[in-house]
Formats: structure tokens, sequence, C-alpha cells
């Protein structure tokens, strides 16, 4: 199922939809896990765990909350700080795709979860600081699921919500896309489990953002 329609404004998300993060992420975890004396976790672990954001993440694989989390959030922060881009690879297809958009006169965003200093750190790193707007978990309130952060794109550049695309790959940003009224377009090859994403009937399912450019 390809892209069958020119949008005005598209949305990104970052981590298992532009850049592959896992090996980054499984590395701060583990340092920052390990020295409080918790099992390391497995790569399965830290893929199941990625896609809601570093607090859900940790708390996940510690089992703590609040005041306990703090410290163990903080030093996995710390962690990930360094070394963000270390390891991290952008898509097949990624840097053609957004060329591809920007030249053709559309407006684009990024929203994750991610918070503001490794998201920015990956960007120029990889040389995909090309959006016109970047909105990290630090710069808003109210997060992914909630539409806020959508909305507020949509009003800042004047675009219908027919005129408006998510590209996610996760439950998280299919629920976004939805709660908006925007149309969504699912990438299978990332941190969501498959058949949870597909269960929220997103517009459009691509394996590979390389299909993506190919579309219409």
């Amino acid at each position: 199922m390809g892209i069958d329609k020119a949008y005005k404004l598209y949305v990104f998300d970052l981590d298992g939809t532009l850049v592959d993060t896992r090996t980054d992420i499984a590395r701060a975890l583990e340092i920052a896990l390990s020295e409080a004396g918790y099992d390391v976790p497995s790569h399965e672990q830290v893929v199941s765990v990625i896609g809601g954001g570093s607090v859900n993440a940790v708390r996940q694989l510690t089992g703590l909350e609040g005041d306990d989390l703090a410290p163990h959030l903080a030093r996995f922060m710390a962690c990930y700080d360094e070394v963000c881009s270390d390891n991290t690879t952008v898509y097949d297809g990624g840097y053609a795709l957004l060329e591809r958009l920007r030249d053709s006169g559309a407006v684009l965003a990024l929203v994750t979860m991610k918070s503001k200093t490794p998201t920015h750190k990956i960007l120029k790193r990889h040389k995909l600081d090309m959006f016109d707007t970047v909105i990290t978990f630090d710069d808003v309130e109210k997060r992914k699921p909630e539409p806020d952060s959508f909305l507020k794109l949509l009003d800042k550049y004047g675009v219908g919500a027919s005129n408006a695309l998510m590209i996610g790959d996760t439950v998280t940003d299919m629920r976004y896309a939805k709660a908006a009224g925007v149309d969504v377009c699912a990438m299978t090859y990332g941190y969501g489990i498959t058949k949870e994403v597909l269960a929220e009937q997103p517009e459009y399912v691509l394996d590979s953002l390389l299909d993506f450019c190919e579309s219409k």
C-alpha cells in the first residue's frame, strides 16, 4: 500500500521510524542498570520498552516509581546523552525521503518522546536537521498520544487535518494521529508490535522508507 496523495505537512517519529537507536539505548541502559545492581536487559527487552519514552523504559525494567525511579532515570539519561549517536543509524531511504518532501514544498516536523539533548545531537550528527519544527519530550507537557502538539502544528502552518500525515512505528504514534484527526502511515520495521500497530487501522502500511520514496 503506497502513499496515494501528496500532503502539505508530514510529521515524523524518530526512534524506529527514521533512525535505529536500539544499540545506543541498550548500552546506556546496561550501564545505568548494572551500576544499580539490576540484570542487564536483553536486546528484546530494550526493543519492547523504548516506544514510550525514557521514563517508561526505565520504569518497566526496574519496576520502580516516583522518587525511587528518579536516580536510575537520571543516570540512564546521562549515559545516553554521551552515547546516543555512536551506533545509531538512519534507515534506508530516510535522507532521500526527507529531501524529496522538502523539495516538494511540504512542511516537515518531528515529534518524538526522546528528550531534547539526544534528539538534536542525533539530528546534527546524522545530518537529519531538515525539519521546520522539532518537538521533543522536554518541549511539551501533553505528549503523544495526546494530540495537542499535532494540533498546534496544524494551526502554526495553517494546514487542515486532511492535508497532514503522521509517519510512525508504534501504537502510540497511531493513536496520536487518530486523536488529531489525521492520516497515519505505519512503518513495520520499527519498534512497535506489528499486530498491535495494524489493529489501529492506519491508512498506510509500509515496510521501508524506500517504499515511501517510490510512492506518489
